[in-house]
């Protein structure tokens, strides 16, 4: 896998990339994954960016109708991962208003 060089200008950022390369590792050997490229604030000038944003392309073998694409977000399940989700639950409050959207848990 290819480094983001540019990207690791900073300690906090380099800490940062070797947390989500593990995972991130794990998800490219179990899924039909084509190309990987970091997206988001990650991939910006910005100081402190909040977490690392990719975009990834599956293979569809041959069904090059298919339109699809959705959001996942990934956190570790202790308090980071709680403190991951009240964060979104607090974006979507602002973005939707508290009564335009709901958060509910499927498994």
């Amino acid at each position: 896998m290819n480094q983001p060089t540019k990207l690791l200008s900073s300690k906090y950022r380099k800490d940062m990339w070797q947390k989500v390369l593990p995972s991130l590792k794990k998800m490219i050997k179990h899924l039909p994954v084509k190309d990987v490229y970091v997206i988001g604030s990650f991939s910006t000038k910005k100081r402190r960016p909040a977490d690392v944003d990719f975009m990834v392309l599956f293979k569809t073998k041959g069904k090059k109708n298919e339109k699809w694409s959705f959001d996942f977000v990934v956190a570790p399940d202790n308090e980071h991962g709680e403190l991951v989700l009240e964060d979104i639950q607090k974006w979507m409050r602002q973005k939707y208003g508290k009564k335009n959207f709901e958060i509910r848990k499927i498994k």
